[in-house]
């Protein structure tokens, strides 16, 4: 089993889709519905990490960036093999320039 470790964007992405499901859609039960979605796929990456290949683009894979969808909303994460652990990177809906936002963040980190 990997141990998993969040970004301090992570959190705050999380926080951000689930509050506009529930606030700005008025679906409280679909924000639900998504975080246990989410907390599924977070599990099914604690077992196993390389269950996802690594994004196409060519500069974030060479980062060595993977990605899961969850409905309509892809998490990213990257596997640290020397000390089994697996970071989740960024939360976000699937068709944002997530290619752009990435690249971005990861200049910063």
């Amino acid at each position: 089993m990997f141990e998993l470790s969040f970004s301090e964007k992570i959190d705050s992405d999380i926080k951000s889709v689930m509050n506009y499901i529930k606030n700005t859609l008025k679906a409280p039960w679909a924000a639900e519905n998504h975080l246990k979605e989410l907390n599924k796929a977070i599990i099914k990456l604690s077992e196993n990490p390389y269950c996802r290949s690594l994004v196409q683009d060519k500069y974030l894979a060479i980062k060595g960036y993977r990605s899961i969808n969850v409905k309509n909303f892809t998490l990213f994460y990257k596997i640290h093999e020397e000390n089994n652990s697996v970071l989740l990177h960024r939360f976000m809906y699937s068709q944002r320039d997530w290619i752009s936002i990435l690249t971005e963040y990861d200049e910063i980190i």
